[in-house]
């Protein structure tokens, strides 16, 4: 059976090249359908001539005819699909940015009822590499003009508006009677093998999420945590929290005010290379930090929602408002709910609570791979729910 997954998002997240990376090992069973070809061949036979550099400027000045063209792109993808022996079509295309004093729509009402996307994963990168991969975009820096133009509060902005408008646009959809299984915000910090199980294997290796307290704790603390996520991950396909990570840089914010509150321009070192530095205007950051909360907590109670168990690695004894929050999204949403927490010490009583809800053994555990062991016997019982 055919299934039609969207690839979506704000732009400039790196989604498609993440996304063609991932693939690269992934077989015959798929076909990639990149729309903003589809919409350059399209435009060709109707005399015009669409490039990346003018794109934004066509569509704004011309909103009748790109809407036309991206319609008919839209078609010849889903007769392409029609016409295909593959198991999997995965399309991809940006979903709304605003740019200048309009915005362009990636897809409207009417293309996803074409389309019919059993799945619609959000694309999404942290804010930092954004702002960079526009720095070295050639095209995309002779539009902002300067580094200074690049503001984190615009780019947060822009995946407010893509997430919005895929939210809104998959509403309708259940309107009419049009069901898409789950809309799914997904960091590219998870490893390739975690996309490929995604997209392919989920029957097979359902997805869990994976909560722990993310701040403040030593390296041997996160070295435990990658290591009991690879272990999980050769049974489940676990969704990271930690695969997006755009509150270091509101930490770094933090320690810099803190020490002098005068400060004007933020310097922060890249959390991936440790080495290059961006210098933020403080204001751009307040900005974009008000935005940035709401986003945090809006992702992961998504990624919480899709999931059919959470698996909970506190190795500590710190009690952790986000991980007991996420905890009772996931029993409000009937998911299993896993606990290891290694310490004598007795944690929170909602903690506890929360950790005993389990299908079967109603405990919380104290070895990890012990607690692995009872999520693969018990998985049965809480995929079913």
């Amino acid at each position: 059976m055919k299934e039609v997954i969207l690839l979506t998002g704000a732009p400039l997240n790196g989604r498609d090249e993440y996304a063609c990376e991932a693939l690269e090992g992934a077989g015959e069973i798929y076909q990639y359908y990149h729309v903003f070809d589809y919409i350059r061949r399209v435009a060709k036979d109707m005399g015009v001539k669409i490039t990346r550099k003018n794109v934004l400027d066509f569509a704004l000045n011309h909103s009748e005819l790109m809407n036309d063209i991206r319609d008919e792109a839209f078609s010849r993808i889903r007769r392409e699909i029609d016409d295909s022996e593959k198991d999997y079509h995965i399309v991809s295309t940006p979903a709304l940015f605003r740019w200048g004093s309009g915005s362009v729509i990636g897809f409207t009402l009417s293309n996803l009822k074409l389309l019919k996307p059993e799945r619609v994963i959000i694309v999404l990168d942290d804010i930092l590499s954004v702002r960079r991969r526009i720095i070295n975009d050639p095209e995309w820096f002779e539009r902002f003009g300067s580094e200074e133009n690049i503001k984190l509060s615009t780019l947060v902005m822009w995946r407010e508006d893509a997430i919005n408008h895929v939210k809104t646009l998959v509403h309708e959809l259940k309107k009419e009677g049009i069901e898409v299984r789950y809309v799914l915000q997904f960091g590219i910090r998870h490893p390739k093998e975690t996309f490929l199980d995604l997209l392919f294997h989920e029957n097979e290796k359902p997805l869990v999420y994976l909560s722990y307290p993310m701040t403040g704790h030593e390296e041997e603390y996160y070295q435990r945590v990658r290591g009991f996520y690879e272990k999980l991950s050769e049974h489940f396909t676990v969704l990271d929290p930690g695969a997006l990570d755009d509150w270091w840089v509101v930490a770094e914010y933090d320690n810099q005010v803190e020490k002098d509150p005068e400060i004007k321009k933020i310097h922060i070192k890249h959390l991936l290379d440790g080495n290059e530095v961006d210098e933020l205007d403080r204001e751009d950051i307040e900005q974009a930090t008000e935005i940035l909360r709401r986003q945090l907590v809006d992702r992961d109670f998504n990624l919480v929602r899709v999931s059919k168990a959470i698996a909970v690695y506190h190795y500590t004894q710190h009690v952790s408002a986000g991980v007991i929050s996420e905890m009772a999204e996931a029993h409000r949403n009937f998911g299993a709910i896993y606990l290891y927490y290694p310490f004598k010490r007795r944690p929170s009583p909602f903690m506890e609570y929360y950790g005993m809800q389990n299908p079967s053994r109603k405990t919380m555990f104290k070895d990890e791979d012990e607690m692995i062991r009872a999520m693969v016997e018990e998985k049965e019982y809480w995929t079913k729910a």
